[in-house]
């Protein structure tokens, strides 16, 4: 098995210059589908809203490793439909670390919190807009 370094903590990760959403890669692959896709994108908000809370309180000591670890798996995952690479890459690096009890998993859930902020921007613009 080959192991993949985990990131390094940053901190509150810059504002992407980017959109962190594919938007037109999501419009191409469910074929120009618009309301279909703002509907991914608010379900994917109403979770992102309740996950940002709860690691924001993991990342400041509380609870389980194994608690950063399913938040950050079901994150990643959603991410990955969304075609939010920075935020599937960030999620699976913080669900590694907590499945591996490496203690800056904590860090790794700030960093995911931070970034989640921006995504529930974004997806709230695309699915007001």
């Amino acid at each position: 098995m080959i192991e993949q370094a985990l990131p390094t903590p940053t901190g509150v990760p810059n504002p992407p210059a980017e959109p962190l959403v594919d938007w037109l890669g999501l419009e191409t692959q469910f074929r120009g589908k618009t309301r279909f896709v703002t509907g991914l994108a608010d379900k994917a908000l109403k979770n992102y809203r309740i996950s940002v809370e709860r690691l924001d309180s993991l990342a400041a000591g509380a609870g389980e490793y194994s608690e950063i670890a399913f938040i950050a798996h079901s994150i990643k995952g959603t991410a990955g439909s969304l075609k939010a690479a920075r935020v599937h890459t960030l999620a699976a690096a913080t669900d590694q670390a907590a499945r591996l009890a490496e203690p800056q998993c904590r860090a790794l859930a700030r960093d995911l919190a931070d970034l989640l902020e921006q995504l529930i921007v974004e997806l709230e613009a695309r699915v007001k807009g």
